[in-house]
């Protein structure tokens, strides 16, 4: 429904399959070509890909907002050259990431990420290594599994897909 916010995930079944580089295109290339809200989430409570590959400077991200270090949303907002388009870091990688990942905050966070947003593009962590892409999955509204095609075996990807469900 054009009416309210669409959340997209994007993972992967394991590393190094390109999740973050089509998470970074996708959220830029709506921003680009609408006037639709963006809003691109790196969701990998685990590492900060995503401030690495855009160059950041070390600053507060959804882990401390997450873990209450942060109360205010606006101050973990990075803003871009695009008026619709903003980035939420990361900002460190998180001592229990599962628990941060189940925290009452994070569905405080994506009410009012929703709220504030057309789309959101979630970078999360690759399904099969770790737990939190599989609780994040019920955040978002659908998710998109990159697959490096001819590397990943069609067995590893039916399985990264059974463990977050068909839906």
């Amino acid at each position: 429904s054009p009416s309210r916010c669409f959340v997209v995930g994007v993972t992967s079944a394991v590393y190094g399959e390109g999740k973050t580089t089509i998470a970074m295109n996708l959220a830029g290339t709506m921003a680009q070509n609408s006037s639709q809200r963006v809003a691109l989430i790196d969701g990998n409570l685990r590492n900060w890909d995503l401030q690495l590959r855009l160059n950041m400077p070390p600053c507060a991200g959804l882990v401390d907002f997450l873990e209450g270090k942060e109360e205010e949303l606006e101050t973990i907002v990075q803003h871009t050259e695009l008026e619709n388009f903003v980035l939420i870091p990361a900002g460190r990688a998180a001592i229990n990431p599962s628990r941060l990942s189940r925290s009452p905050r994070l569905m405080e966070f994506m009410t009012e990420m929703r709220m504030q947003h057309d789309f959101v593009i979630l970078d999360m962590a690759p399904i099969l290594p770790v737990a939190d892409a599989r609780v994040l999955s019920r955040v978002v509204d659908g998710v998109i599994v990159v697959v490096r095609a001819g590397v990943t075996p069609r067995e590893v990807v039916s399985r990264a897909i059974e463990t977050i469900g068909s839906d």
